[in-house]
């Protein structure tokens, strides 16, 4: 084969080259995988009281309690996240002055009139720094966030050693409360 045959099967070939040198290069954008969505951390914080009955002694007992409180500040918050809420909850386990372990359900009536109803189970810890805290971790079972997982940390203050040592014990307790929740926007 002489060099002018060779020349024209190469120039023959040269639209079948740049048609698959144009589509490699436009192909990786067509290949790439959608991003995936990036879960967004939302704390809220506020205030909550608590009520047990019976009280909170030094003996371990069934103990059914209910709370109420607000979250009076959500960050992030914009759009399609809320900025405050209310917290009810009802919660029942064997709790003492001192720990014990609950279960609890929890309701948040958002700023904007959404909701969000939250399982969740956790009992006393001592985190760093040596403050106590009721610490519970769950899910958000229906509303807003549905799916999302939770973690409710109630800042416990110093408890009045006088009720804990008597019989109808501590039936009250109150402290700063922080709601976690972290989704899918």
């Amino acid at each position: 084969m002489n060099p002018t045959q060779l020349l024209g099967r190469g120039l023959a070939c040269l639209p079948a080259v740049l048609v698959l040198t144009a589509a490699g290069t436009a192909s990786p954008a067509g290949l790439t995988a959608p991003a995936l969505p990036v879960p967004v951390v939302q704390v809220c914080t506020g205030f909550q009281t608590e009520a047990f009955a019976p009280g909170l002694n030094a003996t371990p007992r069934q103990v059914a309690g209910r709370g109420e409180g607000e979250l009076t500040s959500c960050l992030p918050f914009g759009d399609s996240l809320p900025a405050s809420g209310r917290v009810t909850s009802t919660m029942s386990g064997v709790m003492t002055c001192v720990g014990g372990t609950r279960t609890r359900e929890t309701t948040i009536t958002w700023d904007d009139g959404g909701s969000s109803t939250l399982e969740e189970s956790g009992g006393v810890e001592s985190p760093v720094g040596g403050r106590r805290a009721a610490v519970f971790k769950g899910k958000i079972l229906s509303g807003r966030f549905a799916g999302a997982t939770t973690v409710t940390t109630r800042t416990l203050s110093p408890l009045p050693k006088p009720p804990c040592a008597t019989e109808t014990g501590l039936t009250e307790a109150a402290g700063p409360l922080t709601v976690e929740i972290t989704h899918l926007p």
